[in-house]
């Protein structure tokens, strides 16, 4: 597997070419173009294509990890009420809305481990800026598989030396970075403006405050420096470490280094990755699916409950191997892929019988149990994350148990039912409540007949 890291600077666009392989892992190469305008133009990132393209040989270009500059970010330390870290990253954007100086949808964040449990190290930056220089970086023939940042690249560098570091990291390769590492997590991070180095009391004062924020009580016994040293520095890091990137021949950009380094660090970074607009629209399209899916096997349920119903009435005169066989075709055919579990025809018969039993208690104009089941199915909110998994009979009621998206989605799906069941129905909604399976919310209606249709 080939990755190639890409650094965005004030003065300078770097890139690093790694190859990874079950034997061996080794820089294939590297380059430097120097920016005509702050931070690169289309020209600069054309003439970096045309040297990347000198090392990688012929073909197209290995996908790209994109690390941005500290001046495109904002940092900010959360604490949630999760420890796992898919949740806390689908919960920590709300964290951020409201407390950073850009429009709430101008957000994109993601987050590191921080190594206590439910703490994090929030970095975002503003959508448009990301999205305008993955678009340049692809109209160039770069091929931008995630967009990171500085801080990241950092951190995979010096882990692919340093395995569970603890201790300071200071960078000055793009304005000035202080991370402070304990067992390789990120606990702390700050980040200052290269005008900073005007003023050297506010930088000994930030670095200070790092240090002193160790949950010790004591600066870290390490020290690695990226880069030089600033002299006001020097008492508070008095023997540091300076980082090589390993195998390295010539000037290669440490962040380049460490941003070719970030595919193979997922479990130190969580996988971090600020989402380009491209990316954002291929996650909404598999949600979209994911949806479509979860309503389809919702109907499926409802046909399979419905089929048992059917079959029972034909299982006379057919052999069961047919009946089985027919189901499984017709769930096959909603959902290729899906594994289906048959129950016997005795199962199915004892369900039957049940089914006519309970429909005794609604009344003789309550429709077919098969007829109910086509109306619920028909009352499903088309392409919305709504899901039946449980029909029954409950003292002269039809009830309905799934999950949704929201509550939004139960009284839409509620408003249905009464549509599809008529003004004569009674369709309550008994209980909706959060489910902690991916934020769900957890339903349970009522059909009975008689009423005007309005929740009781």
């Amino acid at each position: 597997m080939r990755s190639l890291g890409i650094s965005i600077t004030r003065n300078f666009l770097s890139a690093v070419l790694w190859e990874h392989s079950l034997r061996s892992s080794k820089m294939e190469g590297s380059c430097e173009v120097p920016c005509t305008d702050p931070y690169g133009s289309g020209e600069d990132i054309a003439r970096l294509a045309e040297e990347v393209r000198r090392i990688a040989g012929p073909g197209p270009l290995p996908s790209a990890v994109l690390s941005l500059p500290p001046a495109w970010t904002f940092l900010r330390p959360i604490r949630l009420p999760v420890t796992d870290l898919p949740r806390a990253k689908k919960m920590h954007i709300a964290e951020l809305e409201g407390n950073l100086p850009i429009d709430d949808e101008e957000i994109l964040s993601d987050i590191l481990p921080a190594g206590e449990p439910g703490t994090f190290l929030a970095v975002a930056a503003r959508r448009s800026a990301v999205e305008k220089v993955v678009s340049s970086f692809t109209e160039a023939g770069f091929r931008p598989d995630r967009a990171i940042t500085d801080h990241v690249s950092l951190l995979c560098a010096v882990l692919s030396s340093k395995k569970g570091f603890s201790g300071l990291v200071f960078s000055d390769r793009s304005d000035f970075v202080a991370l402070r590492l304990s067992g390789g997590a990120v606990a702390a991070a700050r980040q200052f403006p290269e005008a900073i180095a005007a003023t050297p009391g506010e930088l000994v004062s930030g670095i200070r405050e790092i240090l002193e924020a160790d949950a010790h009580g004591a600066s870290p016994q390490a020290s690695i420096v990226v880069g030089d040293l600033p002299p006001p520095l020097a008492e508070l890091l008095p023997h540091p470490d300076f980082f090589v990137a390993p195998g390295a021949a010539g000037n290669v950009s440490p962040l380049a280094y460490g941003a070719a380094l970030a595919p193979f660090f997922g479990r130190e970074t969580g996988n971090f990755s600020l989402r380009t607009s491209a990316e954002a629209e291929t996650e909404r399209a598999r949600n979209r699916s994911r949806v479509r899916i979860t309503v389809a096997l919702g109907v499926i349920a409802l046909i399979s409950l419905v089929g048992t119903i059917l079959v029972a009435q034909w299982a006379e005169g057919k052999k069961v191997s047919q009946i089985r066989a027919q189901i499984r075709k017709e769930f096959t055919e909603a959902v290729p892929g899906v594994k289906v579990v048959v129950q016997e025809t005795a199962q199915i018969r004892e369900k039957i019988q049940a089914l006519a039993r309970q429909r005794k208690e609604l009344g003789s104009d309550f429709p077919e149990p098969t007829a109910m089941l086509a109306k619920v199915s028909q009352a499903l909110p088309a392409n919305q994350n709504v899901s039946v998994r449980e029909v029954s009979f409950d003292s002269g009621r039809l009830r309905l148990q799934g999950d949704a998206g929201s509550a939004e989605l139960v009284e839409t799906f509620r408003t249905s039912l009464v549509a599809a069941f008529g003004r004569d129905a009674t369709v309550t909604v008994q209980e909706s409540e959060g489910s902690a399976r991916g934020g769900n919310v957890r339903y349970t209606i009522l059909i009975e007949n008689g009423g005007n249709g309005r929740a009781s």
